[in-house]
């Protein structure tokens, strides 16, 4: 017996984004995807097709687009996972918007839902309990042995400045 597939990263992707439009205007409709993801419109209606053959989404060329109840399930677990991971990169590891956004857009895709759920408890706690100091990164020295982090992260001052150059935009 062959196991149904879910899914694919950009297949997840297209339903994020038809939550969201579906959250913001009310109705989706491929132009508004291919914007949001800013791809063609022929893209847009291949990937339309092989969703509605997932039966994530209800599609019919010229119609607005549904999600299925299986479809939003499935789209609010993205969201939520992408909500938790910038969350995480942005407010615990303190890094710019823009980056926290980049790195949870490619980590969405590969973490587990229990990876997701733990992790978001830790972000609440975090939160809730205000006991990480603003200056965690400067106190923070592996095992004590500053140098030994630098020999194993040789670049690390490069991504720094990176990032603090991102963050003045």
């Amino acid at each position: 017996m062959k196991k149904k597939r879910g899914p694919s990263a950009i297949q997840e992707d297209y339903l994020a984004a038809i939550f969201r439009i579906e959250q913001s205007r009310g109705i989706i409709r491929a132009n508004f995807i291919a914007e949001e993801l800013g791809v063609t419109r022929p893209t847009v209606t291949a990937a339309l097709k092989q969703l509605s053959a997932m039966e994530l989404i209800v599609y019919q060329p010229y119609q607005p687009i549904q999600l299925t109840k299986q479809g939003r399930k499935r789209a609010m677990a993205i969201v939520h996972r992408n909500i938790i991971l910038f969350l995480f990169f942005r407010d615990t590891l303190k890094y710019s918007e823009k980056r926290a956004r980049e790195i949870a857009c490619k980590m969405e895709h590969a973490i587990d839902d229990d990876v997701i759920v733990q992790l978001g408890k830790f972000v609440l706690y975090l939160e809730q309990s205000n006991s990480i100091p603003e200056n965690w990164q400067e106190l923070y020295v592996p095992h004590g042995k500053k140098q030994d982090f630098e020999m194993m992260f040789p670049h690390r001052d490069e991504y720094s400045s990176l990032e603090k150059e991102s963050n003045r935009y």
